[in-house]
Order: C-alpha cells, then sequence, then structure tokens
C-alpha cells in the first residue's frame, strides 16, 4: 500500500513516516497541496493523508481538487489535523469529499485503526458505485470563507493573547532586569563581565568606585587597564586558558586605579558557557583586599612579638635564677677578700693578687645586678619622680660619656606628670641608651632626650603586642648613628646579645632596660632604619597618686663602728659566716640563725639584748618579711634590715622596700656598715 503523506512541518511528516512505515506502508510525502497533486499526477497511491493549515494550499483545497478529479476521487482522503478541529471545521472537511476526519495528537493504535478500516471500505466498495457528491461551488466558496474567517478569528483571539502574553513578559522581564541591576550594584565586591578577547561588556558600581572610572570609560575596552603591569595582565590570562573548567579559580592580583595607585586584590572568575558548553566569556569577582594584607601583617607581627616576649621571660626567669645563686657566692668572694686585705699591707706579696680578686668580684657583681634588672628580679626602693628633674640631674654625667663630637639635646616637656620608680633605674636607663646611642655614631652626631606626657588608645594596643592602655609619661631617647636591620631589631633585648666587638660590650645593657621598664609595668617602643638611625620610646605610668615626702631626705654621719646587738638569719652557711665575721669586726654582738624557726628562739632567749634583725629574704619555712612581723607582734622594739640577691615573693616585679631599710647582695663591708646604722637610726618601717 502507498500512501501520500501531506503536511509542512517536518516532524509531523516524520511521525506519520515512521508509524506507516513501521506497519509496511510505503510513504511518499509532500510540503503542501500543490506538491501533493503534482505527485498525484505521476504516481499510484492508496490512501492520502493531509493536514489543513499549510501554504501555498491548504488541505481543505487539496481535498476539493483531489475529490473534484475522477482520476482521484476514488483514493481514500484523511484529514489529520491539530488547527481546524470544530464540528463545523469536521462537516465542511467531509461535505468537500474527505473520507475520515482525525484530530492531532491521536493515538497510533487509533490513527492505524482507521487507516486500515478506510482501506478495506474502500476495497470492498465496487469501483462503480462509488459517487461524489458534489456540492455548488459558491456553496463550497461560502462554508470554506467561514472556516477562513473563523479561524482568522481565532488566530487574531491568538495573537492578541500572545502579545498581551508578551507584553507581560516584557513587564516581567523589565522588572527582572531591575532587579538584576539592583543586585548587581548592590554587591559590594566589584563584578566585571568580559568575553574571551577580554573586552568589558558590563561592570557593577562597586567597580566603578574601586577603580575611579566612569561606565562610558569601561564598556568596550579591554581589561589590561585595570593591572599594576603587562606582566600581571598576561599572567592572569595565561591562567584563564590553563584553568578553562566550571570550577571557581582565585588568584592574587596586583591591580592599578585610574589615578594610577596600585593595590593587593583578588579576582573570583566563573566562566560563561552557550548550549553547546563553548566558553563565552567570564565573569570577575574583584576584591581590594588591603586590610586583610595589612592584617596577616600585623598578625604575624603580633605573633613574632609574642614569642619574642615569651622568650624573653623564659630567659628572664633563667637569669634571674642564677643571678641569686651568683650573687650569694660573690658576697663570700667580696666579704672574704675585703677581710683579707684589711690583715695586709699595700706592699705585702699577696696584696695586688687579692685586690684582683675583690675587683673582679666587684665588676661580677655589676653584671648580676644587670641580669635581676633584666629578669625584673632587682629589689628597688620606689620613689615618687619627676622625670625632668632626674635627667636633668644625669646631664652633665651623660655629656661626659658621649664625648666632645656627639651633642646632646635635652627637650624637657611641659607639665609633665609624676611616675613612681627607684631613681637609680632611670639612670640606668639613660646611661645604656646614651652609650649605646654614642657607640652607633661613626663620628660626629647627635642623642637627643625628649619626655613628654601621652595616652594609649584600645587600637594603638589592638596593633602593638605588650602595650597596654593608660596614661604615660614617655621618655624618648633617639640618635642619627647607624641604626639596626632587622635581624639585630630582633635580638636586642637579649642578653648578652651584642654587635660591638670583642671586650667593648656585655651585651645586658637594652636587656636591663627591658626588664627595668617591664618591672615598671611600662613597655617600650623601638624604631630604627639601617643607615638612618634609632629611636628608643621608653612608656612609663603615669602616677595618679598622692605625692609622698621621704620619711628622712638624708642621713646624718654615721659611725662606722657599732656595739649593738644583732639577730643575723641567713640559709646559705658562707654567706651566714662572712656576714657575721664582718659584723663582729664593726663591732658588733652577732647571735646567728640558719632557718628562722632557729632565729625565733634565739629571740626568745635573748629579747632584751637585741636591737637589730639581720634578715635574708628568700629562706624556707618562712620569708624574711614574715619573719620580722612575727618577731614584731610580740616585739615591737626589734628593727629590721632586709637583704637579698633577689626577690621573687613580690607578684614578678621585684621587691618594693619603702624608706631604704634594705641591702642588695652581695655588698661590702662599707656598705654593710652604713645600711646598719641607717637602719638601727630608722627603724623598721
Amino acid at each position: 500500500m502507498r500512501v501520500l503523506n501531506v503536511d509542512d512541518k517536518d516532524e509531523n511528516r516524520y511521525l506519520v513516516e515512521s508509524l506507516l512505515k513501521g506497519n509496511a506502508f510505503e510513504v511518499v510525502s509532500a510540503q503542501n497541496g500543490a506538491e501533493g497533486l503534482a505527485l498525484l499526477q505521476s504516481s499510484q497511491f492508496d490512501l492520502i493523508i493531509s493536514d489543513i493549515l499549510m501554504p501555498v494550499m491548504d488541505g481543505f483545497q487539496f481535498c476539493r481538487r483531489v475529490k473534484a478529479d475522477e482520476k482521484f476521487r476514488h483514493i481514500p482522503f484523511i484529514i489529520y489535523t491539530a488547527t481546524y478541529t470544530g464540528p463545523q471545521d469536521e462537516a465542511f472537511a467531509l461535505q468537500i469529499g474527505a473520507d475520515k476526519f482525525i484530530q492531532k495528537p491521536c493515538e497510533p493504535d487509533i490513527f492505524l485503526s482507521a487507516v486500515h478500516h478506510l482501506l478495506n471500505t474502500a476495497k470492498h466498495a465496487e469501483s462503480n458505485s462509488y459517487r461524489f457528491k458534489s456540492i455548488p461551488e459558491d456553496e463550497v466558496l461560502k462554508l470554506y470563507s467561514e472556516r477562513l474567517v473563523r479561524k482568522l478569528e481565532q488566530k487574531m483571539l491568538q495573537l492578541e493573547k500572545e502579545v498581551q502574553a508578551r507584553k507581560i513578559a516584557e513587564e516581567i522581564l523589565i522588572q527582572n532586569e531591575k532587579k538584576y541591576k539592583s543586585l548587581f550594584n548592590s554587591i559590594r565586591d566589584a563584578i566585571l563581565v568580559a568575553d574571551m578577547d577580554r573586552t568589558i561588556l558590563d561592570c557593577n558600581q562597586a567597580f566603578m568606585d574601586l577603580f575611579g572610572y566612569s561606565p562610558a570609560e569601561i564598556k568596550g575596552e579591554n581589561t589590561v587597564f585595570i593591572y599594576a603591569n603587562e606582566n600581571e595582565f598576561r599572567r592572569i590570562g595565561a591562567a584563564l586558558e590553563d584553568d578553562a573548567d566550571d570550577s571557581p579559580h582565585i588568584y592574587s592580583v596586583q591591580f592599578k586605579t585610574k589615578n594610577d595607585s596600585v593595590f593587593p586584590g583578588e579576582i573570583n572568575i566563573f566562566f560563561l558557557r552557550d548550549e553547546d558548553g563553548a566558553i563565552t566569556g567570564y565573569i570577575a569577582l574583584i576584591r581590594d583586599i588591603t586590610e586583610r594584607v595589612r592584617a596577616n601583617k600585623t598578625q604575624k607581627n603580633l605573633e613574632s612579638q609574642l614569642h619574642q616576649a615569651q622568650k624573653m621571660e623564659s630567659i628572664g626567669r633563667l637569669a634571674g635564677g642564677v643571678a641569686h645563686d651568683y650573687n650569694n657566692m660573690l658576697g663570700v668572694i667580696i666579704g672574704y677578700s675585703e677581710l683579707a686585705l684589711k690583715k695586709l699591707n699595700f706592699g705585702d706579696n699577696l696584696y695586688d693578687e687579692l685586690h684582683a680578686i675583690h675587683e673582679a668580684a666587684i665588676r661580677s657583681a655589676d653584671i648580676t645586678r644587670q641580669l635581676l634588672a633584666f629578669a625584673r628580679k632587682q629589689t628597688i626602693t620606689p620613689q615618687i619622680l619627676y622625670l625632668n628633674e632626674t635627667v636633668h640631674g644625669m646631664l652633665k654625667m651623660l655629656r661626659r660619656l658621649m664625648g666632645e663630637d656627639i651633642a646632646l639635646a635635652w627637650i624637657p616637656g611641659q607639665d609633665l606628670w609624676p611616675v613612681r620608680m627607684d631613681p637609680s633605674q632611670v639612670d640606668q636607663i639613660l646611661a645604656n641608651l646614651c652609650v649605646n646611642a654614642r657607640d652607633a655614631i661613626p663620628g660626629v652626631g647627635k642623642v637627643t632626650i625628649e619626655t613628654q606626657n601621652t595616652s594609649v588608645d584600645e587600637a594603638c594596643c589592638a596593633v602593638s603586642a605588650g602595650f597596654n592602655s593608660g596614661d604615660y609619661v614617655l621618655l624618648t631617647v633617639s640618635d642619627d648613628g647607624c641604626g639596626m636591620d632587622e635581624e639585630t631589631m630582633a635580638n636586642i633585648f637579649e642578653p648578652f646579645f651584642t654587635t660591638k666587638e670583642l671586650g667593648k660590650g656585655t651585651g645586658l645593657g637594652l636587656a636591663t632596660i627591658y626588664g627595668i621598664v617591664s618591672q615598671n609595668t611600662g613597655f617600650i617602643d623601638v624604631h630604627s632604619e639601617f643607615g638612618l638611625g634609632t629611636i628608643f620610646r621608653i612608656y612609663l605610668p603615669r602616677h595618679k597618686g598622692f605625692l609622698q615626702q621621704r620619711e628622712y631626705e638624708e642621713l646624718v654621719e654615721i659611725a662606722i663602728q657599732g656595739q649593738e646587738t644583732i639577730l643575723l638569719v641567713e640559709d646559705e652557711p658562707a654567706i651566714l659566716d662572712i656576714t657575721a665575721t664582718q659584723l663582729k669586726g664593726l663591732g658588733y654582738t652577732v647571735l646567728a640563725a640558719s632557718t628562722p624557726g632557729e632565729a625565733i628562739t634565739v629571740a626568745q632567749k635573748n629579747l632584751e639584748r637585741i636591737d637589730l634583725l639581720i634578715t635574708d629574704i628568700v629562706m624556707p619555712e618562712m620569708n624574711g618579711h614574715q619573719l620580722s612581723d612575727t618577731l614584731l607582734l610580740s616585739y615591737p622594739n626589734i628593727k629590721t634590715l632586709f637583704m637579698s640577691g633577689y626577690t621573687s615573693h613580690t607578684a614578678g616585679q621585684g621587691l618594693l622596700i619603702e624608706g631604704g631599710n634594705f641591702i642588695q647582695k652581695p655588698f661590702s663591708i662599707n656598705d654593710l656598715s652604713v645600711k646598719v646604722r641607717a637602719a638601727l637610726k630608722i627603724g623598721h618601717k
């Protein structure tokens, strides 16, 4: 069986062809009625299937022409349509000769059943009995026109609906476009849309704000102008070629703004693809990471400063422990060497050797004092000071230290706040800083000392490790010397670190300053550039309490010898022996005890005879303060002189002794004699 299939749509022809060919039909297709008539003239067909709505000649006209021709009217004709589907359309089709009217879409089984039924009916019918019932042409035209008018009306209604739907869609698109633009421009990151040639297609407001360009200056331009240099532009271009996949890619880039300022940025790139998956361009999110870079650098600096502070604290604890034991041994050496020297004449054979031993011990004691200052375990006698007065009193000595080639400038601040610290510590700070400044100046130069009031806020503390907020008196010492490099700066406060030649420095000067400032709850800021000089800023807390006068202004001339009875308490046997020997040599009666418990027992037996308690501070059983307080509860007339190599029993900040009734180990016989007479005169504070 041969079937003529007429339809203007390829997909419709394909479906009918596939269905019929799959059921053993031979199918020939045409795109409209005119092509169908041409095929009928040249070939034999057993069935015609035709759509209605087609160009050139529609299905109604085609059916009318077939049924009007005696050669073709016997061929069964099926109207298969999706457009003219009303009852009047079906009636008209049948009136003009169609044998079957089927609406699209139709189930394959139903469609095939209708085809077979129609073919069987035509096969069994008598060939001369088939007559086409012709209707007048004017009636056909009338009905056909009605069909066309109705279809036109339907089409107009459909078009109106489509136009309305399009208007709604356009309005939605406009609103979506506005929303997109609003969202696009509200994003804080700069957004750039570009094609594969890296030509800018679009950008948001953040992009224009970041780079400083107007829309007219940006769109249509290549992205090369936003990079710091062509190397950066080419580097990102190469990365785009290497990383052309759908995962996001983030690159660190140096960008450049319209005013040529360069900033560190981060670019996050997403590729745009068409329906076939081909890359058509990309979207780039650009972020200024200047603050992040600065924060990372600050974080690294803080971590470095914290590490340095922890290291210094560890070294300080070690130095303090060593200095304590070292001081005890030096006390023994100094004491016995002095006793031995007193027994010899200046020209005796052993005098020079003993004198050298004594001098070496004295110099060693100076080193341990610096270690104790660094370790913040130096015993101090704080006073209310005005730095301007203290510094002014040192200027003459400092100028001698500087020498003639180095000018010393003094710039005192106005209305300076008071501070509370040991004046000898101020002397140490200034002397060490000025000596270092002098050694850093090759030839002629200048050192400047300044003071001023200042306040440190929380913002400053957040970016500077070791800083604490509050009011401070700022002591600044600056020089125009050789300066320091970063490696030197990282080690300047470590004990025994020095850049000076062998024998010209112990490496304890700045370590001492660090310990003194920390002991007084201050902090240090150092700025130095190699070849440009150094600035040390010492922050000392402002004293806000009442100004107090010392209980004694000066000591009257004191007799070296004495006759009083002294209770001496020291847990180090060698120190106990030498100190007892020294005191006896000065004329005192000495009651020696190696523990606090033994001292209490001795005091109970000899209370009426004891004038002075001399006690070490750090001892087993109880410390020197506790021993003194215990004895004073029952015997308030006992006076006290404390001694120590250092103390760690004062919250890690050193022992604060008011009134001067303290002697630092190691000490000479003369120092001891003066302190004993002062303690007997002043009494216990």
